[in-house]
């Protein structure tokens, strides 16, 4: 009988040394890297880029309304300070007119119309939930479309934040649309 291991051929799979490089080729040891500054918070975190978003945002409004107050003489039909409707009806129609700012990419329908928002649910403090879905899975926009109608709905004067929450079931389909989507799109 025969050695096997004596005939069977062997590839090295070393890793290469940096002499196999040119020294301009090799990372730069003393160079700064860019870092996250997390303050705490993880990227992973949910809604940790979302709410770098909205404080940038919120500090640019409140710089706008420092300098419009300073530029306006006192009247009396000044706008009130909180725009906040004072019934959930109210602001639930606030929402809805929001939603219906959202169109699908590849239907000329906003996602309202479509029948792709389920629920919009307020609790007590204000904070908001809407249950959506989308056309399919496999929809271009799955990963954004939750983040847009969130920050959408966080822009509706008297929210105290937003829960979207994605669902398949019931899963959507076109006897969902209303009237006047279908009219759009010529399926009347």
């Amino acid at each position: 009988m025969t050695n096997n291991e004596q005939k069977r051929d062997v590839l090295n799979v070393s890793a290469p040394s940096e002499s196999d490089y040119p020294a301009e080729n090799l990372p730069k040891k003393d160079v700064e890297r860019p870092r996250v500054d997390t303050s705490g918070v993880s990227p992973q975190e949910g809604g940790y880029f979302l709410n770098k978003f909205l404080e940038g945002d919120a500090e640019k409004k409140a710089a706008e309304d420092a300098t419009t107050e300073a530029g306006e003489s006192a009247e009396s039909n000044s706008k009130p300070a909180s725009d906040a409707p004072s019934s959930k009806e109210e602001l639930e129609a606030n929402i809805v007119a929001a939603l219906q700012e959202i169109y699908d990419p590849e239907i000329p329908v906003n996602i309202y119309e479509l029948g792709l928002i389920y629920g919009v649910d307020i609790d007590d403090d204000r904070r908001v939930r809407v249950t959506m879905t989308l056309t399919t899975p496999h929809c271009p926009v799955a990963e954004s479309m939750p983040g847009e109608v969130e920050l959408k709905v966080n822009t509706v004067p008297g929210v105290n934040g937003c829960d979207v929450a994605l669902v398949w079931e019931p899963a959507w389909d076109m006897s969902k649309m209303t009237d006047e989507a279908r009219l759009e799109l010529g399926l009347l």
